[in-house]
Parts: structure tokens; sequence; C-alpha cells
């Protein structure tokens, strides 16, 4: 945000009675309020204008400018809210903000107005006033367009603040534990809940007793009570001495940071909302395709500080002419921290303020520490000071006027010790220089004598010189006659030689063959061989034809025969299915012929089936109704005869079954074996006419005993049919492979004797020979080898006729050029003898002109002048030695003296003039730096790609111009421990509906970074293409993934074998090895496995290649000690890092409890959390190996992981894991081609090493 030029307008106002109730109610009338000041300094913000096109603005009051207002209204801020029309401004309301409102913004217009509350009718407001609030943006739709571009931002903030709601947990633990390099420590027997214990990952921890957290939660363990914390750089020395150990032990568990953190970052969104970025163009340079950046009027002239190639100087002249947006990618090791180094001091030269931040504080201090000691240069480092490095301690606030003394003090001690010696040296030197003024002088005398002569010599010289330059001409004329007069020559002679060659060859090969005649009669004789030959293969041809067609009748007639007689036992199985009287009849040749039984014929079986089930159950019923007939009359005849009636007997239906019916008819029976209870009889009656009534009742649902017979004729007779017809396709396809056997047969037998007679008229005029198809061969091969012979003969006359020819005619030739030869040699001759009487006649005039007077000459003026200015400059020198020497004096005194009071007034003085400002981009958004330096002329952010949009954008509200320095081919930022991929996987994994995720996944196809360096103009980004960190070997591997820049990768090492000497020699490792790929099998004893209850991976196989590869690498670290190529003292730094964090977990356990390695200096991490460092010799354990075709690399596959995990080492690169998982079974082919590439390069260096090779 930029503080425009203000302007002072008279402008008529009214007010309605809203606004001068408003205006009472602040304590002040209409008219007294306006007379408070001379001129309002106001800023303007517009309203959107309203359906009847009327225009309304806000007026802010300054609370600073106006001075009498501020104190009346007790410093708020007064808002006159105005409907503007042509002739003044007319006040609806009166409003007012808390004092601490911004009111600059770079949607508000500063001006200064005077008011005139009893405007004349011919007072207006100024039509040049009206114009600028015409063409003002509309703060509310300013403020909308940014909310809705920033929205693709709020992902960011949503992940950090899935946390924010976290409270303080306290808990008492029993002990700590440290690891190696006392850079982690773990907490046991902490006491928390269970909701408490699966929400401390990522937490700032504090120990009870001591001010400052010690570090962040890297993992949490329930079960065994423990918290794994990463200590902060500050705490590791205070960890070594035992300081952390402290009674009561307690520990508080916070998320103060990370609340702390989204806060500021929510503040950056509403600052660009509101419109309070320094450069009004933020918004769109951000948010825009194509961002509008003003165009380069004039390229910077600039003279650098530091050594930088051309790509560097580029960029550095590229970020002082642009005017809002530079943008600076720089690949691994080109030499970024230097180019933001000069862009500093150049800024500085130019009387501007620079704001170097970055993600990191590591960052920001190597940017400082880099910059050169100039008197132009005041950097100041802002920040917590337990969290800056060393190279930025220097430079806090604390420290700066002791370190400004020191500096200054060292500069005026030498300067003054110098000109101590001085004096007596003057003297000496006055005397020399004078004595060299007088021989000067003699020696000028002499040489201009020297070049008058010379330039006499010269006239002659040229005219001698002319003339022999003709004659010079006219023998390179004769002399180039007489090459090409030699060269005709030679080719003739040499023509002739070649000719009379050839004439000879030809020559005798006639004298040796026989003529063309002779040949021709052989020729003949063995055509005729050839006829007859062929009549005899074409008759064998004839009897071979015979004999198979012999054959093909024989399989015809089998053929005939086995059709005819499937045709025959299909027509007997038609008439057995017609013939059939019975169903089981048909049942059975339908399982002797194995007939396939059709849904139809199967649907006729079942209905034969049931209908034979009911007309069973008919009879059975009949069955039953003739037995209870009998037995009533039985028992009928029994009663009348005891005349007992029976017409009082009831026919009750009963509900019964077949077993019930002969159970109750074998009672009767038996009662009336006994004697007859008459009364026990009328029961019995009753129950049989019941019975009787329920077999009527059942015989009902039956049909007719004919109507059954006709069904089941009905259903017989279809089965027969279906059975028919399912039986009409094999006949027909029996017919049809009987006729066609039979036309086979037929047309065969047509052929026999047609072929036979033919036989019999060869056999008459045809020789019958053996082997005549070789013979046939051999006779072709002959008379192919006559024909070439014939046509060579004749070839062979024909060209000695026409060589005799040609040869008499360069007989000829050849004569005529020699006697032109001779001529032309006379002529040379003479011309040269001319040239050699001229030439000695230049001879004494050389001698003149060898000399060379004119360079003595300058050099004696350039002498004399140096001399000059010699004795001038010493004379002044001694004029003012000692005045130097006395203000130098009494300043170093006032230095050496400096007490604590001039130290700290030292340092106000700097703090005020500082103009180079460090710090993280997070904390450039707390309250007091945003007080103390609200605006910046240039805003610097290194590593850019580790940075999430909204850490980047808090700095960059502070820029008048933004450069961005970073890398989008390397990874994103990390939010905590984990990737932006690993988070948003996670993140969908708790929740489907997380908004957001669909921006922050475009973030990760392209960065903000990415798409402005993309987009931006060639005259606002750089790439730096010379790299200087890695050996040229491996820098071969990432070459590819710069490829589509404007610029390929470059080695900037002079001697990469020299400067990048690893030192170290072993078995699997020589000095001109500097990248390697140790391949693991694709198979089941190498693959990876996940760990237990978690989805991280590791790869025991690897861990084991690693371990007995750091044993050997320390091991070659002690020889080269031995042997004298490294220091005694000196360690190999070593990195091992891996695409998963479980292997490194488990990398790091290795080397902490199982290896001991006193020649090595090793530090472990994830590809991810090793972006931005750098070691001599990195190992890669690649992890991912198996056979499951369902599954892939994981994180491996994105080329910017893996553009980080090779660009990290600086003299050896060793990869570990399966060539064939990365370069064949990875499911994309552009990562396939990825890692084949890295594979080729390896191959090219010979640096494949199999397991074989490795156990050797």
């Amino acid at each position: 945000m930029v503080m425009k030029q203000t302007m002072t307008y008279r402008c008529p106002v009214t007010l309605t009675n809203k606004a001068k109730e408003k205006l009472r109610e602040l304590g002040v009338e209409e008219r007294s309020f306006f007379l408070l000041e001379k001129s309002f300094r106001i800023f303007i913000e517009k309203y959107p204008q309203s359906a009847d096109r009327i225009v309304s603005v806000a007026l802010f009051l300054d609370n600073e400018a106006n001075v009498r207002l501020a104190s009346m209204v007790n410093r708020l801020v007064v808002v006159l809210h105005c409907i503007v029309k042509q002739d003044r401004f007319v006040v609806t309301n009166v409003t007012t903000r808390a004092a601490h409102t911004p009111l600059q913004s770079n949607w508000r217009l500063p001006v200064d107005i005077t008011f005139n509350l009893n405007g004349q009718s011919s007072e207006a407001v100024p039509l040049e006033l009206l114009k600028i609030i015409h063409n003002m943006p509309v703060a509310q739709d300013s403020s909308m367009y940014v909310k809705k571009r920033i929205a693709s931002w709020e992902g960011y903030l949503k992940i950090q603040e899935r946390t924010a709601d976290i409270p303080d947990m306290t808990s008492r633990y029993s002990r700590l534990i440290y690891n190696d390099d006392f850079s982690r420590v773990t907490i046991t027997g902490c006491q928390l809940n269970e909701k408490e214990w699966k929400s401390l990952k990522g937490l700032s921890v504090k120990l009870k007793g001591i001010d400052k957290d010690i570090g962040k939660v890297l993992k949490a363990n329930r079960s065994a009570s423990t918290v794994e914390v990463e200590l902060h750089g500050y705490m590791e020395e205070q960890a070594r001495g035992q300081r952390l150990e402290l009674h009561p032990k307690e520990v508080v568990f916070s998320n103060f940071a990370t609340v702390s953190q989204v806060k500021r970052l929510r503040q950056g969104f509403k600052q660009l909302e509101n419109g309070l970025a320094a450069n009004p163009e933020l918004e769109r340079l951000l948010f825009e395709n194509k961002p509008p950046v003003k165009a380069v009027k004039k390229r910077a002239s600039l003279q650098f500080h530091n050594r930088l190639n051309e790509f560097q100087q580029e960029a550095v002249i590229g970020a002082m002419s642009a005017d809002d947006l530079y943008v600076i990618q720089g690949p691994p090791g080109t030499g970024k921290t230097t180019v933001i180094s000069e862009i500093c001091l150049q800024n500085a030269k130019a009387g501007l303020t620079t704001l170097v931040a970055s993600q990191s504080n590591l960052a920001v201090d190597n940017a400082l520490g880099r910059l050169l000691a100039n008197k132009d240069i005041r950097i100041l480092r802002v920040g917590r000071t337990e969290s800056i490095e060393e190279e930025g301690k220097k430079f806090i606030e604390e420290n700066v006027g002791q370190y400004w003394k020191d500096h200054t003090q060292q500069e005026v001690s030498t300067q003054f010790e110098a000109r101590k010696q001085r004096a007596t040296e003057l003297e000496a030197e006055w005397t020399k220089t004078e004595q060299e003024h007088g021989r000067l002088q003699q020696t000028l005398q002499r040489v201009e004598s020297e070049l008058v002569a010379k330039k006499q010599a010269e006239q002659q010289y040229q005219q001698i010189q002319s003339t022999i330059e003709t004659y010079k001409k006219d023998v390179q004329a004769a002399e180039k006659e007489r090459q090409t007069t030699q060269t005709v020559l030679q080719e003739t002679e040499q023509s002739l030689r070649e000719l009379n060659n050839i004439m000879d060859k030809d020559e005798a090969f006639l004298a040796g063959e026989p003529n063309s005649n002779v040949i021709q009669q052989q020729w003949n004789t063995i055509q005729q061989e050839i006829m007859q030959l062929q009549d005899s293969i074409s008759f064998q041809q004839l009897e071979d034809e015979i004999h198979n067609l012999t054959q093909t009748l024989e399989v015809a007639s089998t053929e005939c025969e086995k059709w005819n007689e499937a045709l025959k036992q299909t027509d007997a199985l038609t008439a057995r299915i017609t013939a059939a009287k019975k169903v089981d009849n048909l049942k059975w040749i339908i399982l002797e012929q194995n007939i396939n039984r059709s849904l139809r014929v199967q649907e006729v079986l079942e209905q034969l089936d049931e209908l034979r089930g009911e007309v069973g159950q008919l009879d059975k019923l009949k069955a039953y109704n003739d037995t209870l007939n009998r037995a009533i009359f039985y028992v009928e005849q029994l009663l009348e005869r005891q005349q007992l009636s029976i017409g009082q007997l009831q026919q009750r239906t009963v509900s019964t079954t077949a077993a019930e019916i002969d159970q109750f008819l074998e009672r009767l029976r038996s009662e009336l074996k006994g004697n007859v209870n008459p009364k026990r009889l009328g029961s019995y009656l009753e129950g049989l006419y019941g019975r009787r009534h329920f077999v009527w009742q059942r015989a009902k649902r039956f049909k007719p005993y004919n109507a059954y017979k006709k069904m089941v004729q009905e259903a017989f007779l279809q089965l027969k049919q279906e059975l028919t017809v399912q039986l009409q396709p094999i006949k027909y396809e029996n017919k049809i492979m009987l006729q066609k056997w039979q036309r086979i047969m037929d047309e065969q037998s047509s052929k026999f004797p047609i072929l036979q007679n033919k036989q019999k008229q060869m056999l008459e005029t045809t020789k019958i020979i053996p082997n005549a198809r070789e013979l046939l061969y051999q006779k072709e091969e002959t008379a192919l080898e006559l024909q070439r012979k014939k046509e060579q003969y004749e070839q062979a006359t024909l060209r000695v006729e026409m060589n005799r020819q040609k040869r008499a005619k360069e007989s000829l030739q050849l004569q005529e050029t020699q006697q032109k030869l001779t001529q032309i040699e006379a002529r040379l001759g003479q011309l040269n003898s001319t040239v050699k009487e001229k030439e000695e006649e230049l001879e004494p005039l050389q001698e003149i002109l060898s000399t060379e007077p004119e360079r003595e000459h300058e050099k004696v003026l350039r002498s004399v002048a140096s001399n000059s200015f010699i004795r001038e400059s010493l004379k002044q020198e001694k004029q003012k030695l000692p005045l130097f020497q006395t203000i130098q004096g009494k300043w170093l005194s006032l230095l050496e003296e400096a007490n604590d009071f001039d130290l700290n007034e030292i340092r106000k003085l700097y703090v005020k003039h500082s103009n180079v400002i460090g710090t993280t981009c997070v904390a450039s958004a707390r309250k007091d730096f945003i007080e103390s330096y609200p605006v910046f002329d240039v805003v610097i952010i290194d590593e850019v790609s580790k940075a999430t949009p909204p850490e980047l954008l808090l700095p960059m509200l502070k820029g008048k111009k933004i450069i961005l320095v970073g890398d989008h081919h390397q990874l994103p930022p990390l939010l905590g421990n984990d990737t932006l991929e690993e988070t948003l996987q996670e993140m969908a994994e708790e929740s489907d509906d997380f908004e957001g995720i669909a921006e922050l996944k475009q973030l990760l196809k392209e960065s903000l970074f990415e798409r402005l360096f993309k987009n931006l103009p060639k005259s606002n980004k750089m790439m730096l293409a010379i790299q200087y960190r890695m050996h040229e070997n491996i820098m071969a591997t990432i070459t590819p993934f710069y490829e589509q820049e404007n610029e390929r990768l470059q080695c900037g090492l002079t001697d990469s074998d020299v400067e990048r000497d690893h030192m170290l020699v072993s078995p699997l490792i020589q000095r001109n090895n500097h990248l390697l790929w140790l391949d693991m099998p694709n198979g089941a004893a190498f693959f990876e496995e996940r760990m237990k209850g978690g989805k991280s991976l590791y790869n025991p196989a690897e861990l084991m290649r690693i371990g007995a590869l750091l044993k050997e690498l320390d091991e070659a670290a002690a020889l080269a000690k031995q042997e004298g190529r490294m220091e005694f003292g000196e360690k190999k730094s070593i990195g091992v890092i891996s695409f998963y964090g479980e292997q490194v977990k488990r990398i790091e356990r290795m080397i902490h409890q199982e290896l001991r390695l006193p020649h090595l200096t090793i530090r472990t991490g994830t590809v991810d959390k090793f972006q931005g460092m750098e070691m001599d010799v990195i190992l890669l354990s690649m992890v991912r190996n198996h056979d499951n075709k369902q599954d892939d690399i994981g994180f491996a596959k994105d080329y910017r992981r893996l553009n980080v995990a090779l660009s990290r080492a600086r003299e050896l690169l060793v990869l570990i894991g399966s060539t064939k998982m990365y370069t064949e079974r990875a499911k994309n082919k552009d990562t396939r081609q990825m890692y084949t590439h890295v594979l080729e390069a390896v191959k090219k260096q010979d640096g494949l090493r199999t397991l074989e090779e490795v156990r050797v």
C-alpha cells in the first residue's frame, strides 16, 4: 500500500437531519465541526452505485493529520457518508470507527478538502475531483474480487485449523531419554487420557521451569506412555548439559504456536481483502492468468560486487529493472543465495529498503550471511533470538551496535597504521620521481629524431614494394598456370596408364576364353537337357496327383458309408419313437440314445407324470368310496335288524386322511367281530357317512377319468412329436454330410480318367530321369553361367576397340601439354630473377623500419604523463597526510573508548537507518514488526516452493516490488512433518466433504510460483542455469526436469573430478564413481513391508544393504586419512534419505544402536525434509518393491520428489532399490521413462551394481 500524493479541493457540503443529529451526539454543531480544520485530510471510499445511478462515498477523516478533530472525538475516526452531486456533497449519516482503524488503502483516495457549509449557488464540486471519484474502484467490489480469488487458499488454513481448538494439556512424566546427537528427546511416563493422546502430534512442548518451548511432538505412543519430541536447535545445548532435568517433572503440550500462526495468516487475507497491500496491483499479480506487470522501461546498468555468471547477472539486472514483480527459478546448487545477496547490495546502493523473508530461519540467515561488508549495507535480523542461526545473530538488534563498532574500528585501524609508514615513504618516492623526470626528457628528444628518419625510409620502401608487388602478381599467375598445366599433364599420364592396364586385362581375357559362337553352342545343348528334365518332373508330378486323387476317393467312400449308416440309424430311431405304445418306452429310448431333453420335452414328461399321479389318486378315492359304501350298507342292515332308526344320523363332513380312514375301517372290523353295541354302531355309521362325504368332496377336485385319459393320450402324442422334431436336425445334418461326400466322390472320380489318359500319353514321349529336380537346378545354373560368359566376352571386345581410339587421342594431348609446361617454366624463371633484385634493394630500408620509435615514443609520453601525475599526487598527499592522520586518530580513539551509552546510540541510529531487514514469512506479520516496518521498497522471498501461499502473502503485502526465488521442480511445502499430498490423503480419509480439497489438489499440480513463472513475460523472470553443487555425473540425472525451460541446466565446476573428489576407495566405490545404483532383485525376499497398525512402508533388505554400505564408507574414510587424502580430524558428511518415514526411523535406529561410524557425520530424513540441504554423499533408500499388479510406487512417482532426492549429493549419490520395480513395473509411462533415464545415466557411468557384485 503506497501513500499517494494528496491535493486540496474546495467543496460545498450540506447535511441531512439525520447527519446533523449524529454530529450533535458527538458533541458538536455542524458549523463548528467544519471550522475545526482549515482543510481536512480525508480518505475517500467509493460505494456501489444504486439502481438510480446515484454516486455515494464514505469520507474517512484522518485522526492523525486532523489534530483538533481527533482531540475532540478522543482520536476516533469520523466517517461522513455522502451522496456526490455535481454542485455539492450531501452528508446523509455520520459514524465513527476505532482509533486503530487503518485508513490508507489501495481503494481509498487521499485528498485534502476544505468544506464550504454556506456555498454560493455558483460553487460546485471541482470537476477534477468528480472525474477521480468516477474512475475510482468500488471498494466492496474489489474486496469481493479478492475474497473470491483467495478462496482457493482457504484449504491451507483449514488444514492448520484442524487442531486450533485443542486446549493445553499438562502431565507429569518420569524421565527424559535423549538420542545420540541430542536432536530429539523421549518423554516417558506421561499421564494423559485417550483423546489427549490422539491429539498430541505436532503440538509445542514446554517443561515446567523453562520459559521457552523445547520442541514439537513427533510421535506419541499411548501403550508405552512415551512422547518423542524434536528439540529446537537452541535447546540442544541445554539438553547436552542436562539442564532440562527439572523438578517438578511436569510437561505442557500446547497448540498456541499454531493458533497464533493461523491468526496471522488470516490477518494477511483480511489485509489483502481491505486493499492494504503496499503494491496496489498485488491481488491481480497473484490471481490473474496473465499477471499485469508493468513493462520494463529501461534495463539497469550495474556494477556487480559478487562474482556472477551470465545467468546470475541477468537475474540481478532483471530484478533491479522490474517495477513490481520478478521471479527467479533456481535449480539445486545454482547460487540463489548469491543472487539475493547481490540484489540486496544493489538496492542499498540505490537507497532502497529491502525485506529478505523465507519460510525458515535457516534460509533467511544464509542469505544475510552471504552479504559482503559494505558501507552502504545496514543489515537487521528480526525474530526470536533462540531461533536465529549463528550467521544471523550478529545482525539482531541487541548486537548490531557492537557489530558496527567492531567492523568500523577494524577498517579505520587498518588505514591509520598504513598511513603511519607513509610519511617516510613519501620523501623517498618524491626524490625518485624527480630523477625519473630528468631522464625521461632526454629520452624524449632522441626518440623524436628517430621518428623523422623512419618516416623517410617508409616512403622509399613503399615505392619499391609497389614494384615488387606487380612482379609478384605476375609470378603468382605464372605459378598458378604451371600448377594447372602440371595437374593436366599428371592426369593425362595417369589416364594413359590406367587405359593401358584395362586394355591389357581385356586382351588377356579374350585370348584365354572361347569365342561367343562356341559358348552359344554349349548353351543350346544345355537348354535341350533342361527341357527333358522339365518333362520328367512334370510326369512325376502327374503321378503324385493320381496317387493323391486315389487317396481322396478312398476317404470319400469311407465317409459316405459312415454318414449313410448314421442316416439309417436316425430313421430307425424315428420309427421306434413312432411305434412306442407307453411313456416308459419313450423314456427308455431317451436314456438309451442319450437324447438331449429340450425344455418342451421336459415339460411334457413332467405333465405326464403329474397326470399319472392324479389318475392314481382318483383310482384310490374310487377304491375308498367302494369300501365305505359296502361298510355303510352292512352297518345299515345291522341297525335295521335291531330296528334302530338311521334317519336321524347326520352326515357331517370330517377332515381326514387316507391313513386315518384305513385305521377307522380297521377299528370298525374289530368292533363287528365282537358283541355289537347299537349306540357305538350308530356312531361308526355316522363316521362312515362323514368319511364318505370327505371322499366325495375330494373326488370333486379331479376331472373325469375319460378326461385324464384323453389328456394323457394328447401329451403322449406331443412327446413323440417333440422327440421326432428334435431328431430332424440330426437327420438333416447326416443327410447333408452324406451328400457332401458323395459330391466330392463324384468330382474326384470324373478327374481320374483324364489324369490316367494324360499319364499314358506322357509315358510314350517322356524319359524318366532319376533326381530330375537336382539335375534341373544344376543345368539352369550352368546355362546362366554360359550366358554371363558370352556377355563378358562381347563387352570386352567392345571395350578394347573403344580404348584403342581413346589412347591415340590422349597421347597427342600429352605431347602438347609438355610443350606448354616448358614455356611457362622459362617465363617464371625470368620473373623470379627480377623480384630478387628488387628485394635486395629493400634490405637496408628494412633495418631502419624494424626499429619501433613510435612505441617507445608513446611509452615515453605515457611515462612523462604518469610521472607528472605522480609528482602532483605526492605533492597533494604530503600536504594532506597530517590532517588525515589527526582525524582518523581521533575517530579511532572515540571508537576504542565507546561505552554502553555510545553503543546504544549507535544501535539506535543503525536500527533507524537499517536498509536490509531479515525475518521469516510468518514473523513479518507480528504486530511490532508491522508497526516498525509497514512498507519496504523491495521484498525478496527465498525458497518460495517451501512456503504455502498464505505464508508468502504476509511479506508480499509489504513490498512495493516483490522478488520471488524458488524452484517449482522441487517439492511443495510441508505441513508439519507431512507433505501436502500426505495431509490431503489423511483428510480425505477423515472427511469426504472437506471444503477446499479440490483447490489444494490443483495447487499440488501447479504451485503459485510455477504459475507465475510460466505466465510472466521474459523480462520478469529468469532461470539460473549453472549449478555449482554436484559433480556433473550426478547432475545428469536431473537435467530432464529442466528441459522444458528456456535454458538447459549446466555444470559450473571447472573440473568436477577434482572439485568434487570424494576421496573414498572401497570394494564397491572407486574415486571415479560419483553415481551408483545398487540394484535389488524384484523377488519376495527383497519386497517391501508395511508397519504394523500404520500406512508407512519399509524394506528390510535395503536396511541391511545400507548398514553394510555405511560400514564400507566408514572404512574407506579411515583409509583416506591414512593415505593422506583426508585430514585426520575430518569427517565425511553422509545423508541417508528415503521416500518413506518408517524406513528413515529404522535407518536411524540401526545407526544409533547397531553401527559405530567414527569417521562419518550422518544425517537422516525423508526426501521431503531434506529439501534445501546438501551433503558430500547421499544414500537413497527407494523402499518400493513388490509384485502386486494393482499397486504402484506411491510417493516416488512425483518427479519433484525424485528431483530433490537426486540433487542433495555433492560428490557421490548411491541409489538402493529395484531397477525393475521403477523402470518396468511402475504403472505410469512417464514415471517409467523418468527412472529409465536415471538408470541409463548410471549405466553410462558404469555405476550399476547387481546384488552379486555387491556381495563380492
